[in-house]
């Protein structure tokens, strides 16, 4: 019975959240590549290539976008995978031309790595972005590019990532 309880409270409060203009939510996914620089005193190496696959939300009232993911490829020469969550906080949003605009802010992302599920890394850092976006069907569908700068802390290593993100939301 507390489960139902449970079940339905969640259920009440998403539906409340969804149809109120308080919360005009935007919902997609997207695609990303994460390259990641480590710079120590010697020199300057390649040792993270990325990918990510994400779903997004994006908040229209608050400026904030959020996400979680899987994210794949080769770090310090070893394939890993694992799940990724990113908080993005729009400080800039202007429009340039009609449904054509450029936003830009600042947030945060986790991340939780593995090889073979029994040893697990945590990568965390901030994200600093800027990026363009096109609305169109009458704003319902969002088409958009961003470049991230997200120096993360990952294995006792500072790792500069650069992940490029593109993708699609629908707005409710």
């Amino acid at each position: 019975m507390k489960r139902i309880i449970k079940i339905l409270s969640i259920a009440l409060f998403l539906l409340v959240c969804f149809s109120t203009k308080i919360f005009a939510l935007g919902a997609g996914a997207q695609i990303g590549g994460v390259p990641g620089l480590l710079i120590n005193q010697d020199d300057i190496s390649l040792e993270n290539m990325t990918a990510n696959i994400t779903g997004t939300f994006k908040m229209e009232r608050v400026p904030l976008t959020i996400g979680s993911g899987l994210e794949f490829g080769k770090i310090y020469s070893d394939s890993e995978y694992g799940f990724s969550l990113f908080a993005d906080y729009r400080t800039i949003d202007v429009q340039l031309i009609n449904t054509w605009s450029f936003y830009s802010g600042f947030g945060a992302s986790l991340k939780f790595l593995t090889r073979d599920f029994s040893d697990w890394s945590v990568a965390a850092g901030a994200r600093f972005f800027a990026g363009m976006n096109w609305l169109f069907y009458d704003g319902y569908l969002e088409l958009y590019v961003q470049q991230n700068v997200v120096p993360t802390y990952l294995n006792n290593d500072f790792i500069l990532c650069l992940p490029l993100e593109t993708g699609v939301r629908m707005h409710f």
